[in-house]
């Protein structure tokens, strides 16, 4: 894990005395409990901020391998032939027979007879 810049040169074993002294300063008797609190704290926050990381690396993993099974469908589908239907031409009328009184005739009679 790396530390932010600001605090790059400050952490030498300079850096560490000093903080043990403010430490030994604050709390005295207390600072094993202390540091001990705080050792717990820090291993949680490890762990949530771990778990946290699978979570999300969980989902891209799900998520990536439903996008390859997608694009592989998407290729199989492309790879099969498509074929167009079948033409069938309507089924032939019987010739008429030249009278324009046929059509009329289920109505019961020819157009001249709307009298």
């Amino acid at each position: 894990m790396l530390l932010p810049l600001a605090f790059g040169d400050f952490l030498g074993i300079q850096g560490f005395l000093i903080l043990a002294v403010i430490g030994v300063l604050l709390y005295g008797e207390r600072l094993p409990e202390v540091a001990a609190s705080f050792g717990k704290q820090l291993m949680q926050l490890k762990k949530s901020v771990q778990g946290i990381r699978s979570e999300i690396e969980s989902v891209a993993f799900d998520t990536k391998h439903a996008v390859e099974r997608s694009m592989d469908k998407a290729e199989e589908s492309a790879r099969e032939e498509a074929t167009a239907p079948k033409f069938e031409p309507p089924p032939a009328e019987p010739a008429a027979s030249g009278s324009i009184a046929e059509p009329y005739a289920s109505l019961g009679g020819s157009p001249s007879d709307n009298s």
